[in-house]
């Protein structure tokens, strides 16, 4: 009969220590204890190799479970494809790049007498930064009614013609149905924007055009519904019913293949918000000029994982209607294009979204405005009214003395200044009503190792510059630019500069400065 180990001689099992080293430590610590006449520990020993080996097994099995554990819940997963299955098992998919809109001014011919159609479609392209050509279409048939007058170079014009980026891809043969269940099949091109595709099968009796549907569970056998979904890496495909939720493409016959054709539009990104006064060129002949009196805004890249991560439950809360102000704000994040949004309560059955689109502090464009009420026709409630107008633009004035490092130049120097404050003041680091803080500007700029030292001169919402600005300096008293609620702060220089003012600003720069010392 064995004698039972004394509770003060047994180890202690350390459940955290899962890796190699703390595995082995382990096993020989309590080797020590329930065998004490095992002596010879060494690396020779054929029990310590066994050791080892069960140690170097173990943790291989610990780590491929804690990995499966991690990618359990999308708060711990950091497996891109396995976080999209975990978003889409409650209904969140990931946003594929969005497309800018811009209005344009196009010219015609004196003769040409209205009304005007342009079809949808009609294409236009324009240089991007870098030299790259970007095409946009009109999303819809557009009628001029009526054209201005005759100008000095002999055009009439008409605006606004609403355009957005993107490339039409017509009649892309996606595959040959083989009758079976669960038809998936991937999209050659991309990446395909949101809500543009649309599905035609031959089948043996014609061709007949599918319908997208955000889920095929409450379709029917007969529905001819299929939806569309994007992978971690951005590729798009589309999903068929399985006879059962969503009808089952046919089989194709020894002589009549059933071909499965997909029409969609590629495109998407920052690279589409093109400055104002921009030449577009026309694809046809019918517009002689055409011209964005305004910048091209919405376009932005595809939704990173980590704000999926963090919007997906908070749009699971809301379960597929807009009550709370934050309901709605979370709703029109999803709608491509929407950069920023603050949600206000005009009355007791009024919700007024302040937009912004993507990339740029400005109102929203027809396009972007028209998308927004479109969707939220499917969450706001039946007696609600919803209304979209742009932010109220708060335009931050800047002006500093600096003084530079002996061993930059002030090329340098301002370039260095200008890329910190055009930081604090971008896009994606503001929100509305946000507070502008003198304190911040400084530390900002005296963290720059070009910067030896400096003196804000201006700060404030008045663009007018004084003659002698060094001497009598603009500065709101107390250091912070309060702005209101639906207010969103810009650089005012950089976007909204003055007429006339005693600096040149044709760099369009985020802060005016006076550079001294360092390398002329």
């Amino acid at each position: 009969m064995s004698t039972p180990t004394p509770p003060s001689a047994r180890a202690p099992a350390d459940y955290t220590g899962i890796g190699y080293d703390a595995l082995r430590a382990s096993m020989l610590e309590m080797a020590r204890a329930k065998l004490p006449e095992w002596t010879d520990h060494s690396e020779g020993d054929l029990g310590v190799l066994l050791i080892e080996l069960f140690a170097y097994a173990a943790d291989l099995t610990l780590y491929y479970q804690t990995r499966i554990a991690a990618n359990l819940l999308p708060e711990t997963s950091d497996e891109p494809e396995a976080l999209v299955q975990l978003l889409r098992l409650i209904g969140y998919e990931l946003a594929p790049p969005a497309p800018a809109s811009a209005d344009l001014e196009v010219a015609f011919d004196a003769g040409v007498v209205p009304p005007v159609t342009l079809p949808a479609g009609t294409a236009f392209t324009v240089s991007a930064p870098g030299g790259r050509r970007l095409r946009f279409e009109t999303p819809a048939e557009v009628v001029a009614e009526r054209l201005s007058p005759p100008g000095a170079d002999g055009l009439r014009r008409f605006y606004p013609l609403p355009v957005v980026e993107g490339t039409t891809v017509v009649d892309d043969p996606v595959a040959v149905s083989d009758g079976r269940p669960n038809q998936l099949y991937p999209l050659r091109r991309g990446p395909v924007i949101r809500g543009s595709i649309s599905v035609t099968v031959d089948e043996p009796g014609g061709t007949t055009a599918w319908t997208e549907v955000p889920s095929l569970a409450a379709s029917t056998p007969v529905d001819r519904h299929y939806v569309s979904r994007r992978d971690a890496a951005g590729g798009a495909e589309i999903r068929f019913g399985d006879g059962v939720n969503g009808m089952v493409p046919p089989p194709a016959g020894p002589t009549s293949p059933v071909l499965i054709t997909a029409r969609y539009r590629v495109g998407g990104g920052r690279a589409g918000n093109v400055g104002a006064g921009q030449a577009f060129v026309p694809a046809g002949q019918q517009i002689r000029q055409a011209v964005n009196p305004r910048a091209a805004a919405g376009g932005a890249e595809a939704e990173d994982l980590e704000r999926a991560r963090a919007l997906a439950p908070r749009l699971y809360r809301s379960q597929d209607r807009a009550v709370t102000l934050d309901d709605h704000a979370d709703i029109a994040r999803l709608v491509p294009g929407v950069g920023k949004v603050k949600p206000v309560s005009a009355s007791w059955n009024e919700v007024v979204l302040h937009v912004a689109p993507a990339g740029r502090v400005a109102p929203p464009s027809e396009t972007l405005v028209r998308d927004v009420l479109a969707h939220f026709e499917r969450y706001r409630m039946a007696t609600q009214l919803v209304t979209v107008v742009g932010p109220a633009e708060a335009d931050v004035y800047l002006a500093a003395r600096v003084w530079a490092q002996p061993y930059f130049t002030r090329a340098a120097v301002r370039r260095a200044v200008e890329e910190a404050v055009g930081g604090y003041l971008g896009f994606e680091q503001v929100d509305f009503g946000q507070r502008i803080f003198l304190s911040r500007i400084y530390d900002l700029l005296q963290d720059l190792e070009q910067v030896a030292s400096l003196t804000v001169v201006k700060f404030g919402r008045d663009p007018a510059l004084p003659a002698d600005i060094v001497t009598a300096p603009q500065v709101e008293p107390t250091g912070i630019i309060e702005l209101a609620p639906h207010e969103l702060p810009r650089p005012g220089y950089r976007d909204n500069p003055p007429a006339t003012s005693g600096f040149d600003l044709s760099g369009r720069p985020a802060i005016v400065t006076i550079i001294e010392g360092g390398v002329a």
